[in-house]
């Protein structure tokens, strides 16, 4: 079924005309004016400012803060934060079969 409606559609897109001329039809004429006013208006509109205070992610900031020094760089980071993971999954699965 979903490969069906996913055949219609991709002919339905193939097989449509672009340039469709509606006669008469001045409030969807107006409508899309609008619609489109309102997208570039959006458009323009700023995205909220992030922080720039760093670019690393909180997580491998703390690995950084609490290693005592041992770790410097983010790679190293986060190979630790993937052997913590593994290492609790492993653990769980001990107390869940044992």
């Amino acid at each position: 079924m979903v490969v069906f409606c996913f055949v219609l559609v991709l002919v339905y897109n193939i097989f449509m005309d672009e340039e469709i001329k509606l006669k008469g039809k001045t409030e969807i004429d107006q409508a899309l004016k609008e619609f489109e006013e309102r997208s570039k208006a959006e458009e323009i509109q700023k995205a909220p400012e992030t922080s720039a205070t760093s670019e690393l992610p909180r997580m491998v900031q703390l690995v950084i803060k609490y290693s005592g020094g041992a770790i410097k760089e983010q790679r190293q980071a986060e190979y630790v934060l993937l052997g913590f993971v593994v290492l609790i999954i492993i653990i769980s699965l001990f107390l869940v079969f044992y």
